[in-house]
């Protein structure tokens, strides 16, 4: 399956206006709206749950980061956005399985079964499709390399709380995320992806040799970066 029939498919839910109906246009802004609201309210602090994953907890200790209300705002806008783009892609491939499909289970769309239609091409992309496609993978394009790999840096910074001693610690889950990304394809991420990480660590690099500050960053501050590098990196 060629670059661009991956991207066809993958590259056009962006589009909301397009793609998405009304009512799980307003259900999203409301959920989109109670994040931020949800960081407005209290320090985000992040540890690491029994599932290893990143967790909040209100609690204070030196296993914790807490964030600044700033960048609780912009972790929470970003992973809005991020499960409003993946929503978004999962609605829209639930439309083509639904046209062009009758004997498809739905509820059997697991994220690797809708990875392997997208990837092998087993979804027929319209040419409406195709071109929003093509237009959000362009240089100046929500999922081209420039805005993708701001949005990571974006995240990176705020997850940090603005230290730039971690700026390693911050690439290493990054590329760590783009593999469990590739993991989850099945097969080598398009071109577009490395570029988009090669990218993003430039920007985190070169804010590394601003003035470092001190701090510990948790294992789960690095794994909620490491996630939002992975989703970053399926959307394309």
């Amino acid at each position: 399956m060629s670059t661009n029939q991956i991207t066809s498919a993958t590259g056009t839910y962006p589009a909301t206006e397009t793609y998405q109906k009304t009512s799980d246009s307003k259900a999203t802004e409301t959920k989109t709206k109670s994040a931020a609201e949800a960081a407005d309210t209290s320090a985000a602090v992040y540890e690491k749950n029994s599932s290893g994953k990143a967790a909040r907890n209100s609690s204070k200790n030196k296993n914790y980061v807490t964030l600044s209300k700033e960048n609780q705002n912009i972790v929470a806008q970003l992973k809005a956005d991020a499960q409003q783009r993946s929503d978004q892609l999962r609605s829209l491939v639930e439309s083509m399985i639904t046209k062009q499909s009758h004997t498809f289970n739905i509820s059997q769309l697991t994220d690797s079964k809708m990875y392997e239609l997208l990837r092998t091409g087993k979804l027929n992309v319209s040419p409406e499709i195709r071109a929003q496609a093509q237009k959000d993978i362009a240089e100046d394009g929500y999922w081209g390399v420039e805005q993708t790999s701001e949005r990571l840096f974006s995240f990176a910074k705020a997850i940090s709380n603005g230290d730039t001693s971690k700026a390693e610690t911050l690439i290493k889950a990054m590329e760590k995320g783009f593999k469990l990304a590739t993991k989850s394809w099945g097969d080598k991420l398009p071109s577009i992806c490395q570029k988009t990480l090669e990218s993003a660590t430039e920007k985190i690099r070169n804010w590394a040799k601003e003035t470092s500050s001190s701090g510990d960053m948790t294992d789960a501050a690095q794994d909620a970066f490491q996630n939002q590098a992975a989703n970053s990196a399926l959307a394309k």
